[in-house]
């Protein structure tokens, strides 16, 4: 696929089309806002760094691994689980190679009508869950509430990531983070398309000077991991 220059000087959110045989090169991560920033194996070593009794929110459930992670080892003062919910629980290499060749090897346990109960009966025994169905561009403008740690898994989409940013960073408290699953410019194994997300992460650091990256995660497959922290005033 040939490159197309992101832009050079931006002055507001980009939302010009790029022709879907073409991918977008993104803006430089200015070097200030990566100086702190560290490199972990993995994104459950992160996890280690979060707070205990955070209040941690998820927009992108899929089985919900990740979030029974920060559920069991930080004991979370609340727990928002945001989903669109119609998926069943088929993983990437069966949905692409018609049987799942993970390592441990998944099982199915619920179809798309079945996602939301699931959830539900997977996290009753915490506390203070709240599982939320729908789009999170809606979904997320109905919260009024605070949290310490935003983590989004969801489509790969451009406009969609960039949007979502937009709205959640008015979601984080002082010295939260939001994490990033997908920071990558193109998928050569799952869907063989690009991805946005690294081109709209990048470009919100561009934009919102006082966010930092709090630290970058590795994957085995290269499907990184970022994290950006909103840091508390003149603490840059």
């Amino acid at each position: 696929m040939p490159f197309v220059p992101g832009p050079s000087n931006i002055k507001g959110v980009q939302h010009y089309p790029i022709p879907p045989e073409q991918i977008e090169s993104a803006v430089l991560i200015d070097q200030s806002q990566l100086d702190k920033s560290k490199l972990f194996s993995n994104r459950e070593t992160y996890i280690k760094t979060l707070p205990q009794g955070l209040e941690y929110m998820e927009i992108g459930v899929a089985w919900g691994y990740y979030s029974k992670i920060i559920a069991e080892s930080l004991s979370p003062s609340s727990i928002y689980l945001l989903d669109t919910y119609d998926q069943d629980q088929l993983c990437w290499s069966e949905r692409k190679f018609g049987s799942c060749k993970c390592h441990p090897r998944h099982v199915q346990n619920y179809d798309k009508n079945g996602h939301k109960d699931f959830i539900e009966k997977e996290f009753l025994k915490y506390k203070n869950v709240n599982v939320i169905s729908g789009d999170a561009s809606r979904t997320t403008k109905n919260i009024d509430k605070k949290f310490d740690y935003i983590y989004i898994d969801i489509v790969n989409d451009r406009k969609k990531i960039q949007e979502l940013l937009e709205i959640v960073k008015n979601l984080i408290k002082p010295g939260g983070v939001i994490g990033l699953n997908d920071y990558l410019i193109y998928d050569g194994i799952i869907e063989d398309s690009k991805y946005g997300t690294y081109q709209s992460v990048n470009e919100f650091l561009f934009l919102n000077k006082e966010w930092t990256v709090d630290g970058i995660a590795l994957h085995p497959l290269g499907f990184y991991d970022i994290y950006l922290k909103k840091n508390i005033q003149n603490e840059y």
